[in-house]
């Protein structure tokens, strides 16, 4: 029973002597750390900020609009009442269909500034990783434990990928 505990663990030790280098990048930081991941936030920034602005005067119009139904409901015919929920309720569905609309242009947008820089970083990631002999790179939001023999590629990634 003990040599067969001693040859697995050979054999484990083998392995991993034979595993070569490893390696972990941060893609999530390197993405926000290069100019071009940069650029890209500050667009998506901006284009937030619009309409936000556009939606936040919506909503706070539809809030006036109700307070000011809830006021005079009581003293209003049933005829008016009831158009004047019909112009609130069309009026929040057309905030609410806009809002679906910008958010789903936001992911649209995002996933298309960070489609191309996403693929050159790969890309760039696999040429250090054979200018450097790593065996296997990780993305870093991947690894639930990194030993002290795992090289962290992240800073090299962004600062080649910024020179180009």
């Amino acid at each position: 029973m003990l040599r067969h505990i001693f040859l697995l663990l050979t054999l484990l030790c083998a392995t991993v002597a034979e595993a070569g280098t490893i390696a972990v990048v941060d893609f999530e930081r390197a993405v926000n750390e290069t100019e071009e991941g940069k650029a890209a936030q500050s667009q998506l920034e901006s284009m937030y900020a619009s309409r936000k602005t556009e939606l936040d005067g919506m909503r706070v119009e539809l809030e006036k609009e109700y307070t000011d139904y809830q006021q005079r409901a009581a003293v209003m015919s049933d005829e008016a009442r009831k158009e004047v929920e019909a112009g609130i309720v069309a009026k929040q569905e057309r905030f609410q269909q806009l809002y679906m609309q910008y958010e789903q242009e936001m992911q649209t947008t995002y996933y298309q500034l960070l489609a191309d820089l996403d693929t050159k970083m790969r890309a760039l990631t696999e040429t250090i990783a054979k200018e450097k002999s790593y065996d296997l790179v990780v993305d870093k939001a991947a690894v639930v434990f990194a030993g002290g023999a795992t090289v962290d590629m992240t800073d090299d990634l962004i600062r080649r990928y910024n020179s180009k």
